[in-house]
């Protein structure tokens, strides 16, 4: 018998199902309450970036991506980066290198050694106040998963009208509008045919639990 985690396959009325054992951290690779980009993670304000040019020691640089979005590449200035995964960032300065004539073939590698933490803020009748990080590689998360892995609801928390407020951004960041909305999060947790499946959560959204009347 394995020590920490056994996967165990069943084929049950010609149904696959696999169940895994928890872990603390778990894989969020095939976890239906999350949302995540098929394309990978794209880079994002307050990443911290390192780039290596194969052969070309000089050119090794780790820096944070700028308010403005962009990298300081050696050789190159700013590049603006933000909304690439990691791929199309190295495709861009490998054409950037060849394009101002500084190398003719150029290997680019580049990876995130630190991610910029994304959260959302919980308070009201919850167990832990305060922010939710998000993993680096998840959009956004169904709002059951949100409040359970933030402690859950208190004992007085009014589920079925939980308040998410949202702020809109214009493609410069500048806010645009807010919006409420209003969740139903018990029907969401029960499972109830009057609920919708998900209800997203987004970095950045401020979530309120009210207190029901006693």
């Amino acid at each position: 018998m394995y020590r920490y985690c056994t996967v165990y396959v069943l084929f049950l009325s010609g149904l696959f199902i696999v169940v895994k054992s928890a872990f603390p951290q778990p894989s969020y690779n095939y976890d239906p309450s999350v949302l995540r980009d098929p394309e990978g993670y794209k880079i994002r304000y307050g990443d911290r970036i390192r780039v290596i040019v194969r052969g070309e020691p000089e050119c090794t640089s780790e820096e944070t991506i700028s308010n403005q979005g962009t990298l300081n590449i050696v050789y190159l200035g700013d590049i603006f980066l933000v909304g690439l995964n990691k791929q199309e960032a190295v495709l861009k300065i490998t054409n950037e290198y060849t394009r101002n004539l500084i190398f003719a073939r150029p290997k680019v590698s580049l990876s995130i050694t630190k991610y910029s933490e994304r959260v959302v803020f919980l308070t009201g009748s919850v167990n832990r106040k305060g922010p939710y990080v998000f993993p680096a590689e998840v959009e956004a998360m169904n709002i059951v998963e949100v409040i359970a892995r933030a402690g859950g609801f208190n004992g007085i928390a009014k589920k079925n009208k939980v308040l998410v407020t949202r702020t809109f951004f214009d493609e410069k960041g500048m806010p645009t509008n807010t919006q409420t909305y209003e969740v139903d999060v018990e029907a969401l947790s029960s499972g109830s045919t009057k609920s919708k499946k998900n209800f997203w959560v987004y970095p950045g959204d401020r979530i309120e639990v009210p207190e029901r009347l006693l």
